[in-house]
């Protein structure tokens, strides 16, 4: 049996808006249509959709909509297709099992599903939000209702058959990006049994081995979609089930995320910055450690397109602040400042000022 094993889609998302919009939907659909041509080429016999095929699970755009049942579509006509809900995805997708669609399966609420050769058992998102007026700990309802259905799957496991737990969830020791909203409950890794042949998992970004028995996988998103995320590994899997488990990562197409870091906005730090911008095709964070200026920050957000983010992160640590034995000139204090801030021009710059205070010196005295 071979499997796609994919998930976190996140169709119809705009990253950075607090401060320069990208819309990341044809980006996305690249990613996409690649994992349809590896599906197709490898003959795959179930592909798996972990979650997370929306981004907004109130009011998702009509285009991100346009895309999903265009990408499902395609994954039909190659093998039967499974659609877990995760906790972004719209509760109107379930309105699609009413079109009967061949192949497709939406899956909405914890189930097992038996096919020739194999055993699914499927575990969404579930809101413990929806346990807050029966509960008094609604997390820890929410964790026992999870607890019971891996219970009651782990003893409809069924030997002769290649038995697969699908879940969207976060399993204990591992890190949500910063893009995703918190699973407020944890599976513990020893609730999967060794019974399963494969444990195809949703919502954290980044293609992660949780487990080698069963063997368990993250598969992680298409696209890096925000900068916590931009050393992650992007893609699907592909999962062949026989006498044992292999299983392969396919890397999808995607815009590279870089963060660029200096400890102050000088010229000479600004060159070197714009020298590598100019040779980086993906999207950019600046960050300066530092005091902030808008003008720095609206110079490189207007000239170069692929920079989506520019910050300042000023540090005030409590420091011993040294009481000079005499009092400097005013002078002798420039010249420190210039040399932290400015030591290529540290010449040209005292020379300005000794010129001006010369000139006020004079002034003075013709005054009097």
């Amino acid at each position: 049996m071979k499997i796609l094993h994919t998930s976190d889609w996140h169709i119809g998302l705009q990253s950075w808006t607090g401060s320069k919009p990208i819309d990341r939907l044809e980006e996305l659909r690249a990613s996409l249509f690649y994992l349809v041509k590896v599906a197709e080429e490898e003959r795959v016999d179930l592909v798996l959709i972990v979650g997370d095929v929306l981004h907004s699970r109130v009011s998702p755009r009509i285009d991100a909509l346009d895309l999903l049942s265009e990408v499902i579509s395609r994954f039909s006509s190659i093998a039967p297709t499974f659609l877990l809900f995760g906790n972004h995805d719209w509760q109107g997708l379930s309105c699609w099992k009413n079109f009967q669609l061949k192949n497709v399966h939406i899956v909405e609420r914890p189930k097992k599903i038996e096919l020739n050769e194999a055993v699914l058992f499927f575990l969404p998102y579930t809101d413990y939000q929806k346990l807050l007026g029966s509960a008094k700990d609604p997390i820890a309802a929410m964790r026992e209702f999870l607890d019971s259905y891996v219970i009651e799957f782990r003893n409809q496991i069924e030997p002769s058959k290649t038995n697969i737990l699908v879940a969207h969830a976060m399993v204990e020791g591992c890190f949500e990006s910063e893009r995703e909203n918190a699973i407020q409950y944890e599976l513990k890794r020893n609730s999967f049994p060794s019974g399963f042949d494969y444990v195809a998992l949703g919502h954290v970004h980044n293609q992660l081995l949780l487990l080698q028995s069963p063997v368990a996988w993250y598969c992680g998103s298409p696209i890096a979609l925000d900068f916590g995320e931009e050393k992650d590994v992007k893609g699907a899997l592909l999962v062949e089930i026989s006498n044992r488990t292999q299983v392969r990562s396919i890397r999808t197409p995607h815009m590279p995320l870089k963060t660029f870091e200096y400890n102050d906005y000088s010229l000479s730090n600004l060159n070197e910055l714009e020298s590598q911008l100019n040779d980086f095709s993906g999207y950019a964070r600046v960050i300066f450690k530092c005091l902030p200026s808008n003008e720095v920050r609206r110079h490189l957000l207007e000239k170069y397109p692929n920079v989506v983010k520019v910050e300042f992160e000023a540090v005030w640590q409590d420091q011993k602040i040294e009481v000079p034995e005499q009092k400097k000139s005013l002078i002798e204090m420039y010249r420190d400042y210039i040399k932290q801030k400015y030591p290529e021009h540290e010449r040209q710059m005292i020379e300005i000022v000794q010129e001006l205070l010369k000139e006020v010196e004079q002034t003075e005295t013709s005054q009097d």
